[in-house]
């Protein structure tokens, strides 16, 4: 595995450091801009040139506002087709809610989207019942509520949470340092097991526990009985362990029959790898970085959520390494392969700039923000195996990571070295890639008895 520092000397101090500074910072266009959004005014003219569009605009209930939303629309990074359909409904939504006697700052959506459904209005401009009339005044509805000119929201109530599960969720996070999308599995079918057997543990008992997860099991798939019984376990084992149920009711809830190392890897061919990688070939932003997620799940076999939680500071650069934080937040250092940090260093002379988070991947689409977990990772996966072609019966991310690993395999890698690299626990899970050489396995397989 050739890594970048072997080669860093082709890749000068000055051009590593230039890919940290922003378009904004020496285009003289986007400075200009710089300078008026940070003023907050003559936003407006940006996106339109006629006097008489923008004395109307301005002239509107929500004139006072438009040159700020416009400014949020621009650092947000919309393009200026959207800005101006987005703009065009914040006026709208002013004019109607004037027609209705009620001011800006009392802004109805669900009446808004009630006029949409008959308007007439001569100057709506393509602004009827349409998703972009009905987001843009969203969008603007959320801005003055920023600004402090709308009340919030009144958001939906939600049952109260169990104490139990509230503490089981703390526990978690601080004694096993589980992500937060698994405290959120954990904790909903702690709270769906507390729904249905009672709010007091002291008086289940197992019969009530294997009743219950074997009707929900009925109506389930194979992952999620899995996900439910490891879940359940957990949450038995911790009341146990505070005192709050007695011991050994986690022998209660069933195992799902499944032998281990049954099933054989799923992975891509080298063949379809090159596929997979050659479909991210073009200049364009999203090109740039999904041919980079896909480098680094092929080559380093990530998983998807080490993908998304990425950050800028977890490159080094000088060093050729990557630093991971994987499951339980076990950080490891992995090396950093040439054509992985090309990628990487290409995507980010060109990653949007206006969004000021530390995260390396985010999305394309406007607003562009950071992955909220590794399901836009097996998005993105799935999207390039679809414009590369490839037909499998699995999709996703994860297959990424098995690919990796049988590579390292077939080029004489030893499993305790390929469970390094993919971080496992024990050498029994990396074994599970020990039958994906079948060349390999003909050498030392012996004929039947029967044959001879």
């Amino acid at each position: 595995m050739e890594s970048w520092r072997l080669r860093r000397q082709y890749y000068p101090v000055s051009r590593r450091f230039s890919l940290f500074i922003t378009w904004r910072q020496w285009c003289p266009v986007c400075s200009a801009t710089d300078g008026r959004l940070r003023a907050g005014i003559n936003m407006l003219e940006i996106y339109f040139s006629s006097s008489k569009t923008l004395e109307h605009l301005r002239n509107g209930p929500c004139g006072p506002f438009l040159d700020g939303f416009a400014g949020s629309l621009e650092r947000e990074g919309y393009g200026p087709d959207t800005a101006v359909r987005y703009l065009r409904a914040a006026a709208h939504v002013g004019h109607v809610m004037a027609e209705r006697d009620a001011s800006v700052s009392d802004i109805d959506l669900a009446a808004f989207e009630q006029h949409l459904r008959a308007c007439q209005c001569l100057r709506a401009k393509g602004g009827r019942r349409n998703h972009h009339t009905i987001y843009g005044a969203r969008l603007f509805r959320r801005h003055l509520e920023k600004i402090g000119v709308c009340k919030p929201a009144v958001a939906a109530m939600h049952p109260a949470e169990p104490q139990f599960v509230a503490d089981f969720k703390a526990w978690l996070s601080k004694h096993r340092g589980a992500s937060d999308a698994t405290i959120g599995l954990y904790a909903r079918n702690a709270i769906s097991f507390m729904a249905a057997l009672g709010a007091e543990p002291t008086q289940w008992c197992p019969a009530d526990i294997r009743c219950y997860f074997m009707t929900r099991a009925s109506t389930c798939g194979r992952g999620t009985i899995e996900k439910m019984t490891t879940s359940l376990r957990a949450f038995l084992r911790y009341l146990a362990t505070q005192g709050h149920c007695r011991a050994g009711l986690d022998n209660a809830v069933p195992a799902y029959a499944h032998w281990q190392l049954a099933e054989m890897p799923r992975y891509l061919s080298s063949e379809q790898v090159s596929r997979l990688i050659a479909a991210c070939d073009g200049d364009a932003g999203a090109r740039r970085r999904d041919r980079a997620i896909v480098l680094l799940l092929a080559r380093l076999g990530l998983r998807a959520g080490d993908v998304a939680q990425l950050r800028l500071i977890d490159i080094e650069w000088q060093a050729g390494s990557l630093r991971v934080t994987g499951k339980s937040r076990h950080e490891v250092r992995l090396p950093l392969p040439q054509d992985v940090g090309d990628a990487v260093a290409a995507y980010l002379e060109c990653r949007p700039s206006f969004c000021r988070s530390d995260r390396v991947f985010l999305s394309t689409i406007a607003p562009s923000r950071p992955f909220l977990n590794g399901d836009a990772v097996s998005s993105v996966v799935r999207r390039v195996m679809k414009r590369a072609g490839l037909m499998t019966p699995f999709k996703g991310a994860h297959v990424l990571r098995h690919t990796a690993a049988t590579e390292m395999l077939r080029h004489g890698v030893p499993l305790d070295k390929i469970g390094l690299v993919l971080r496992h626990s024990g050498i029994d899970t990396t074994a599970h890639y020990a039958k994906a050489d079948v060349a390999l396995l003909k050498q030392v397989a012996q004929p039947w008895p029967e044959v001879l």
